[in-house]
């Protein structure tokens, strides 16, 4: 940390003593989210790749826990600022591609019986009838990016039984955009309720027939240890404070219950390699920036037990972090453009070409993104 910085810090006089101004959005300066050590030092800075947010932003290290967190960062009041109308995620259904059979897989290893599109080898006749085909082909394009666990796989035969003599488990996603993770929950036999904090995204889910409450965690009234599961995907890294989100997840779920979340992974080779191009680095919006150690040892501390972490089999991030790459000498480039839409646009020949070596990268745990589960256990 500057010793700029660390004067902001140490000022105990007005608030406007801590913040500054980089183009629109207040930022103010912080202390470590995780270990509030004012030892930090600068990592890197970078503008915004994807959105275009006016300004150049600053990611830094703790030298106490190592975690890395955007410093200084968006006021509270300024978070919404960092998402656009055109913002990925929190486009509608009809605009965003359909997500592929193999992503609705469930925990125990089955696959969501509603995904009845046939995929391309089943299209060519003589094709279909190699032996072992099917179960390579849904292995090969599976990259465990949003599994759709089934209620038998997970919760007792009992009580499975004994709930929907009366009602459906229940299920609840923190930031769930337009939707549609919540219709394939419901569709597995989940009473699925969602979280969603920009309103636009939040109508089209409501408009959609689901259960959403516009607002944020912190606000939205949740009977505490109700739920079943809960899931969180690519939504801890937006968070000002992950400890607490992950505490109030935890107080939602009922004892045994369980937490699906991903973020991305910032002690991977992409990180270290594309630096301010990396895809996933979406500053101003990703305020912290894990490791599988930060992120293991961040959910023990906040009650979790049988983490279990695994590397996507995606490589996503490194075709938009190519694309950036491209820009930073081209931006006009036609070829920059087409992989720069791919991570949000994904085709089935790109996906399929890229498939061994995402499987390659993640065995050998160098995912750049990862998927989480943990438990909640209440000790005794």
């Amino acid at each position: 940390m500057s010793d700029e910085q660390r004067q902001q810090l140490d000022k105990l006089g007005p608030e406007e003593s801590r913040t500054t101004t980089e183009g629109f959005l207040r930022l103010e300066y912080i202390s470590c989210p995780l270990c509030k050590s004012k030892d930090t030092t600068l990592v890197l800075t970078s503008k915004d790749n994807l959105c275009g947010i006016p300004g150049e932003f600053k990611v830094e290290r703790c030298n106490i826990c190592q975690h890395r967190f955007m410093n200084p960062r968006p006021v509270l009041e300024c978070l919404g600022d960092c998402y656009p109308d055109h913002y990925g995620p929190h486009q509608s259904a009809a605009k965003m591609p359909a997500p592929s059979p193999a992503e609705i897989s469930a925990a125990a290893g089955q696959v969501d019986p509603v995904s009845a599109a046939r995929p391309l080898y089943l299209r060519i006749l003589p094709v279909r009838y190699i032996p072992g085909l099917k179960r390579f082909y849904n292995w090969l394009i599976d990259d465990r990016s949003q599994p759709v666990p089934f209620p038998s796989a997970l919760l007792p035969a009992d009580a499975v039984g004994r709930d929907c003599a009366t009602e459906r488990p229940r299920a609840l996603e923190i930031g769930c955009a337009t939707g549609e993770y919540l219709v394939r929950l419901q569709e597995a036999g989940w009473n699925a309720t969602g979280i969603e904090p920009g309103v636009r995204p939040a109508g089209i889910a409501k408009d959609r027939g689901l259960d959403v409450y516009c607002g944020m965690l912190e606000t939205c009234q949740l009977k505490a240890a109700s739920f079943d599961i809960a899931a969180a995907w690519m939504v801890v890294e937006h968070v000002p404070d992950p400890r607490d989100t992950l505490q109030r997840i935890h107080a939602l779920l009922k004892p045994g219950g369980i937490l699906f979340f991903s973020i991305p992974n910032a002690g991977c080779w992409e990180a270290t390699f594309f630096g301010r191009n990396w895809f996933v680095l979406e500053l101003p919006r990703h305020l912290h920036h894990f490791t599988p150690v930060s992120i293991q040892t961040l959910l023990e501390q906040c009650g979790y037990a049988n983490i279990s972490i695994t590397h996507q089999r995606n490589l996503s991030n490194v075709v938009g972090s190519v694309a950036l790459m491209i820009f930073s000498r081209w931006p006009e480039s036609r070829f920059g453009r087409w992989l720069f839409n791919y991570p949000h646009r994904p085709t089935f020949g790109m996906k399929l070409l890229l498939a061994p070596w995402a499987h390659l990268i993640a065995w050998i745990r160098q995912g750049g993104r990862l998927t989480i589960s943990a438990h909640r256990i209440d000790k005794h």
